[in-house]
């Protein structure tokens, strides 16, 4: 199996996981699906950024990208916390 294919099992596995404990649990807001997904990717990306070299400038894209998605989530409920 290739490292790719790891990655987006592992990925898939991860986020299934994460989904039917925060189902499990009764989070009704999207904004915390979005931050626990998008945690639980860039944990899994970090991993699989050390495991090969060629990997690492596509998975550092998606690490950036994820963070610019996490921060503006978390200033849109920074913004509706001062409002």
């Amino acid at each position: 199996m290739k490292i790719y294919n790891f990655y987006i099992l592992s990925i898939s596995t991860a986020l299934l996981v994460g989904t039917v404990v925060m189902t499990a649990l009764g989070v009704k807001t999207l904004a915390t699906y979005y931050t626990v997904y998008v945690a639980v990717a860039l944990a899994i990306t970090e991993l699989f950024i050390h495991l090969d070299a060629k990997a690492k400038r596509s998975l550092t894209v998606i690490s950036i990208v994820l963070f610019i998605g996490f921060l503006f989530a978390l200033s849109l409920q920074i913004l509706r916390i001062i409002s």
